[in-house]
């Protein structure tokens, strides 16, 4: 059995590899595939390959004949049904029934995709290829096809491109036209592209292939992609004029800014030309026929043309590269009855003052560029070049673009430990006034931060940590860790002015945690004047948390200061938090000489002593110098028991113990280690989690953290999801489901529900709007904390999440169902304590939607409704984000007021400061951060508070930040005026007329924390409250 199973493999091999050396002889125009007869095998001239890049064909594949469904998760170049005239939730019966078909692939980790082991290698670069045999007296060749994209529910994007090759085995593909994408949306993308003169007469044979060379980005699995509809056409007719250009792309480097570079040449052709041929281009580029003139056009007649000539390009560069990016344009030849053709233009602005090392031709996978060299001390990691280098036009973006250099201690699955220099060649800053040193980095993930050091002593080859060779930290600024977002920063050399000055970027990982860092676009500047002053914090964030009243709590600060011109003074507004430089004295304030803190790191001992019990605290410390933005750093403790408070955590815990390639963390057993020890951090009374998979794996989760805990935890899971209808449903076990994991002393269930539920086959309104099953999910309980039982409605959701090809679409079905659920909610659970929290996958303020006009928040509805509050809308506003690779707060918490009274005023938090613990958080336990709430149930709700006769209070504008007047139906001289925090305690009284209390309360407001406060006035007949949010 074993030696047929062997012999009909190396059939099928020999069959694929024939189907590679197939050519098509092109007769008439268009060349035309629709791929319906894949049952039967490859058309003629069409071959698959995976391992595909610009330099090499790859690796030939099979094609699966049978129909297969677009799910099919297989890596494998498959039979699909055309997604023409289909939607996503086409059945896989009519999938396998529909005769129109597509020629697609499925990526996996290991097939056309990541770096594969396998002998010959199947990894990235899955490639379709059509070979023709020639294209002898034919010219003018365009290509028209469809891509699609077929599984929607994917989470990885791929990006696919045309290239064409010559000869029998091409060593070399150029890309022609843009590329475009497949990933998680349903889309049947009509592709056109044009290859100019590339393919006009050549002897052959020609490659065209759509490939996707780069591995796949993004979370989740990858994707099922197409093409179909392929339409290869072409002029033929041997009397029309034609005109060539070589080479098709003049790139300058770069050239100093302002002044004209030498020029740069392109061959132009022309054949049976019946008038002048014009060549034009704009500035910065400039053209010409001799080299001397330079003009934006330049006119050959047909005389001219009859040989061959040069065309001479001039780049006079205006803005800086390094500032603004390369500089693009073309030159474009035409001339009457002839298809035009253009040569791409580029070159980038140089300052002659500085020297750029902008690693654009870091390409060796061993060598570096620009003189810079590497040299690993530990570790089989070293420096090595990157394609993912900065983009000025976006430092969040991560596309390609090059180049960069770049180190990474995360290898074979696991954590290495490493250390490895990266440093620059001899710098002589014998002549400079003021040589500044600025660059750019990059990281991602967890691990230890890089260090810049420099050196005097170093010979510039051999171990950096060699006898006699000394390096001198120089406290240099580094992006927060796992932010993944470019960052610009600079030093001062002014000390070292000498030759044979040595700088490095020095990388360590162990083998808990492994970062990625990449470094851009190094620069050193002769400047005729001093850097400005700069003051650095170690954070800017320090919350204390809970700590009994009169016993103190520490944390340490450090500030980093270069190029003071004056005195600094550091300031704590706030008695119970004080500062000291030496830990033994506290006061409000420091206060430091210019020579005590200039171009020092000066660490700060923070001190937290609150002397009143349930209640918060807050400060913002300010830093003060001359010439310098006031640096600020937010303190925040309390003093509310644990014991006697409700502690929430809402946390999307990505696919948590999936064992599919694709689908969050590959190694589950780290997984739910690492989201142990989040929970434990933690120590909620009420997780809500979403993502959740192994309901064993939770299961065993939930006893062990009842354990470490030494409290009993109970749990409850969905028995439905996306496409999941029950537990029984065949789809269920795999599909993402919501949970409650609760502490059974504290919280006490009495329902649980899916809200809004149908099955697929009843497909009511809301199986769309809710992600095809993924409804909401509430929890019931009655809650008791210090001896007061309160029933809290909990609606756990994980709403449509948005992709950016179908992100109008995503939107309108997530708008669909929050406003179903509120509806819902309204009706059902009038006046209710309710939370709604979880993954909304989108913000309250706006939207990361694209296409959506007005741009309000899909949960617009909530936020809109004064009796609802948005809980994590400060957390937004202040610049915060709950996720790993995104700027924004997508899990959120919404409260009905009666629930809002009870919520402790500044107690959501997004905690960050957790992931940070936990090695490569990103990649080994989800790309979701925790988000944490707390409420004291034991405070009668203020809004209740009043007399039986009471009535609404109008605030305006509510929110606010500054300004707020009322209106009360009321004109008496003894209104009384009071304002709380939400849990009772009272901010500010008065008592007077309603303007004379608006003017107390306008003075007043713009002091408060940012929070929720119940404003009430008291009149002769009745009193009128409302809430007010401050900004």
């Amino acid at each position: 059995m074993k030696r047929f199973l062997l012999l009909s493999w190396a059939c099928l091999l020999t069959v694929a590899s024939l189907e590679v050396r197939a050519q098509v002889t092109l007769t008439s125009s268009p060349y035309i595939e629709t791929f319906d007869g894949l049952a039967s095998g490859l058309p003629a001239g069409f071959s698959i390959y995976t391992n595909a890049a610009p330099n090499r064909i790859g690796t030939p594949a099979l094609l699966t004949t049978a129909p297969t469904a677009w799910g099919n998760s297989g890596g494998a170049f498959k039979n699909f049904a055309s997604a023409t005239g289909l939607n996503r939730a086409t059945s896989s019966a009519d999938q396998a029934a529909a005769t129109n078909r597509a020629l697609g692939v499925r990526q996996t980790g290991s097939f056309g995709d990541g770096t594969s082991t396998a002998t010959p290698p199947t990894g990235a670069g899955p490639a379709f290829v059509f070979q023709v045999a020639n294209t002898t007296g034919k010219t003018d060749f365009e290509l028209n096809f469809r891509l699609q994209s077929l599984d929607s529910t994917v989470g990885r994007t791929a990006t696919w491109q045309v290239e064409y090759g010559l000869g029998a085995t091409p060593t070399a593909f150029t890309q022609v036209g843009s590329t475009a994408a497949t990933g998680p949306f349903f889309a049947n993308a009509p592709i056109k592209i044009g290859f100019g003169g590339a393919l006009d007469n050549k002897e052959g044979p020609v490659w065209i292939r759509i490939v996707a060379p780069t591995p796949t980005t993004g979370p989740g699995s990858r994707p099922s992609s197409a093409i179909d509809d392929f339409a290869l056409s072409w002029n033929a007719n041997s009397n029309v004029p034609t005109l060539a250009v070589a080479p098709a792309t003049l790139d300058f480097g770069k050239q100093t800014i302002n002044q004209p570079s030498a020029p740069r040449t392109f061959t132009l052709t022309g054949t049976r030309l019946t008038g002048d041929t014009r060549v034009r281009t704009a500035a910065p580029f400039a053209v010409s026929k001799n080299g001397t003139d330079f003009d934006t056009t330049a006119v050959y007649s047909v005389a001219e043309l009859a040989q061959p000539q040069l065309v001479y390009v001039r780049f006079t560069p205006t803005t800086l590269g390094q500032a603004s990016g390369p500089v693009s344009g073309v030159a474009t030849a035409f001339s009457t009855g002839a298809t035009s053709r253009t040569v791409a233009l580029r070159g980038a602005g140089n300052d002659p003052t500085q020297t750029v090392y902008d690693f654009n031709a870091c390409t060796s996978p061993t060598a570096l560029a620009d003189g810079w060299v590497q040299y690993s001390v530990a570790g089989a990691q070293t420096w090595a070049c990157t394609t993912f280098g900065r983009n000025p036009t976006d430092p969040s973006s991560t596309a390609p673009y090059p180049n960069a250099v770049q180190m990474n201690g995360f290898a074979g699955g696991g954590n290495v430990a490493n250390e490895d220099w990266l440093i620059s060649p001899a710098l002589n800053l014998t002549s400079t006034t003021f040589p500044l040193f600025s660059y750019w980095s990059r990281t991602a993930f967890n691990g230890p931060v890089l260090r810049l050091l420099v050196s005097t002593t170093y010979s510039g080859t051999g171990n950096p940590n060699a006898s006699g060779v000394t390096w001198t930290d120089l406290s240099a600024d580094f992006p927060a860790q796992n932010s993944n977002r470019w960052q610009y920063d600079y030093l001062d050399l002014s000390a070292y002015k000498q030759s044979g000055v040595y700088v490095a970027f020095v990388y360590n990982s162990t083998t808990n945690a492994a970062a990625r860092w990449s470094v851009d676009d190094v620069v050193l500047t002769n400047s005729a004047a001093p850097s400005p002053p700069t003051v650095r914090l170690s954070s800017q964030n320090l919350d204390f948390g809970y700590q009994p009243v009169n016993t103190p709590a520490y944390r340490n600060i450090v500030l980093t200061t270069t190029n003071l011109t004056g005195p600094l003074t550091v300031t704590s507004p706030n008695a119970a938090f004080q500062l000291s430089k030496d830990s033994l004295v506290f006061s409000p304030t420091l206060t430091y000489t210019q020579a005590e803190a200039s171009n020092r790191q000066l660490p700060i001992r923070v001190r937290f002593l609150p002397t009143r019990a349930a209640a918060d605290y807050a400060a913002t410390t300010s830093v003060t110098t001359a010439g310098v933005t006031t640096p600020t750093l937010s303190l925040s403790g309390n003093t509310y028991d644990a014991a006697k408070t409700l502690e929430i955590v809402n946390w999307n815990i990505e696919w948590f113990g999936s064992t599919v390639a694709g689908q969050g963390p590959t190694d589950v057993e780290l997984q739910q280690t690492n989201v142990t020890s989040v929970l434990k951090a933690l120590a909620a009374d009420v997780y809500v989690l979403q993502e959740v998979v192994d309901t064993v794996r939770l299961r065993n989760l939930t006893a062990t953290l009842s354990t470490q805990l030494g409290v009993s935890y109970a749990y409850k899971t969905s028995d439905f999801g996306s496409r999941g209808d029950d537990a029984n449903d065949p789809d269920y076990a795999s599909t993402q489901k919501l949970t409650f994991i609760y502490r059974k002393d504290v919280v006490r269930p009495v329902k649980f529900e899916g809200l809004l539920r149908c099955t697929e086959a009843q497909n009511c309104p809301a199986f769309n709007a809710w992600s095809s099953g993924r409804f909401p999910y509430l929890m019931a309980a009655d809650v008791t904390l210090d001896g007061v039982t309160r029933r809290v409605n909990f609606v756990n959701i994980h709403a449509k999440a948005n992709f950016a090809a179908s992100s109008a679409n995503d939107y309108a079905r997530r708008k669909a169902g929050v406003e179903q659920l509120k509806n819902l909610l309204d009706t059902s659970y009038p006046g209710s304590n309710t939370l709604v929290l979880g993954d909304f996958n989108d913000v309250l303020e706006g939207t990361i939607a694209t296409g959506v006009t007005p741009a309000v928040s899909s949960y617009n509805a909530f936020v809109a409704d004064p009796n609802y509050v948005a809980l994590t809308l400060p957390l937004a506003r202040a610049g915060a984000q709950s996720t790993v690779g995104f700027g924004t707060v997508i899990d959120n918490v919404l409260a009905t007021r009666q629930m809002a009274s009870y919520y402790i005023n500044g107690s959501a938090a997004i905690r960050t400061d957790l992931a940070a613990g936990v090695a490569n958080y990103a990649t080994t336990t989800t790309d979701h951060y925790p988000v944490f709430t707390r409420f004291s149930l034991t405070q009668t709700p203020l809004a209740t508070q009043t007399a039986t006769a009471t009535g609404p209070l109008n605030l305006y504008p509510n929110p606010t930040s500054s300004s707020i007047r009322f209106e009360v139906p009321e004109t008496g001289q003894n209104l009384h005026l009071s304002v709380y925090t939400t849990t009772g305690r009272l901010v500010l009284e008065g008592t007077g007329s309603a303007e004379q209390l608006n003017k107390q309360l306008g003075q007043h407001v713009s002091s408060l924390s940012n929070g929720l406060y119940v404003v009430r006035v008291i009149g002769a007949k009745q009193a009128y409250v409302s809430r007010l949010q401050k900004l």
